[in-house]
């Protein structure tokens, strides 16, 4: 019986009370939270675009340091081919070659002896002569 007694008691019903104050802090704490949630988001974007900035500097740097390595390249090969040049025409410009030269394939011969000449005065020029009459 005393089951069935508690089964057919009615529980008192329980009116619900509205606190306008409570309701008040739970909006403002709501809306404090999607402002919160909307400032993480938006910092989390100027973050990653930041990111992304970054890497495409990066990428940038890259690539020009691979242009500055082949330009590199070709100014080191460039000067080593000028040098080889002007080692070649110091060679060919020699005096000993170029008088082997001649001598071997032009048929030329060096002179048996030298015999420098004194200079002569050749006198007046034609207008000293005319001006002097």
């Amino acid at each position: 019986m005393a089951a069935a007694g508690l089964a057919g008691a009615r529980r008192p019903e329980r009116r619900r009370v509205e606190f306008a104050v409570v309701e008040a802090r739970r909006q403002a704490v709501r809306g404090a939270r999607r402002r919160a949630r909307g400032l993480v988001a938006l910092a989390a974007a100027v973050v990653l675009g930041a990111l992304l900035l970054v890497a495409a500097v990066q990428a940038e740097v890259a690539s020009r340091q691979v242009r500055i390595d082949e330009l590199s390249q070709q100014l080191a090969s460039a000067v080593s081919e000028n040098e080889n040049l002007q080692l070649a025409r110091a060679q060919l410009a020699s005096p000993r070659r170029i008088l082997t030269l001649a001598e071997r394939q032009l048929g030329m011969v060096g002179p048996g002896s030298v015999q420098y000449l004194t200079p002569v005065d050749p006198g007046p020029t034609v207008a000293e002569a005319q001006a002097a009459r």
